[in-house]
């Protein structure tokens, strides 16, 4: 094929090929994608720290029952790694928490909490402990908690056979549960041996009223 002719074909070809534009990316894209490399590294480095500063704390090396003094066997130390907010005995205290009592019953492998350990025993000896069933209008509208002083009033009529009002009884508020489904708030009072039976009588028949004395020591 003569060689003008090859020519004329090449110069007459139209180049089809188009070259893409360069991708631009949208500004706020780019900033999402910052913020989010940002915030991982900020996670990676907060877990790193976690991981890294291991505390050696207390944890219970055998079942020990509410009421029961601990004792050395009874505890074992381990080394974790606990978010700030993790309130733990740490093994320094060992010495310390040897010969308190648990103040829940502690299964094996529990972390230990100063909220566990207690140093008196409820009930004490010549103590019982009485569960009242109350309305929110037999409570002081400000609440109660454990540790308060109270007197539990008898609101029942004054009897006709000449024996009197039913007594009041002075007490110490040991635990407040949560309201049940009928909204009845169930308080642990801490009394006297001799009163729980009757106390327990009145609160059977809803004739109690919790009334709050000062919490000034």
């Amino acid at each position: 094929m003569p060689q003008s002719f090859m020519l004329s074909r090449e110069a007459g070809r139209v180049n089809t090929h188009v070259r893409p534009l360069p991708s631009r990316r949208s500004p706020v894209m780019l900033a999402v994608s910052v913020a989010l490399t940002a915030l991982g590294a900020l996670i990676a480095w907060q877990v790193y720290g976690i991981a890294g500063h291991r505390t050696p704390v207390l944890v219970m090396a055998r079942d020990v029952p509410i009421g029961q003094q601990l004792q050395a066997q009874d505890l074992r130390t381990v080394a974790l790694g606990l978010d700030s907010g993790v309130r733990a005995v740490e093994a320094t205290d060992k010495s310390a928490v040897i010969g308190r009592r648990a103040a829940v019953d502690l299964k094996v492998g529990t972390l230990l909490a100063p909220a566990h350990l207690t140093g008196t025993l409820v009930p004490a000896p010549g103590q019982v402990v009485v569960p009242v069933a109350l309305k929110p209008s037999q409570l002081p509208a400000r609440g109660i908690q454990p540790g308060d002083r109270v007197v539990a009033a008898a609101v029942a009529p004054a009897i006709s056979n000449g024996q009197g009002a039913p007594a009041d009884h002075q007490a110490r508020v040991d635990r407040v549960g949560e309201p049940d489904t009928d909204g009845l708030i169930v308080v642990d009072l801490v009394v006297p041996a001799g009163e729980g039976s009757a106390l327990a009588r009145q609160a059977a028949d809803g004739k109690i009223a919790l009334i709050l004395q000062s919490r000034a020591r």
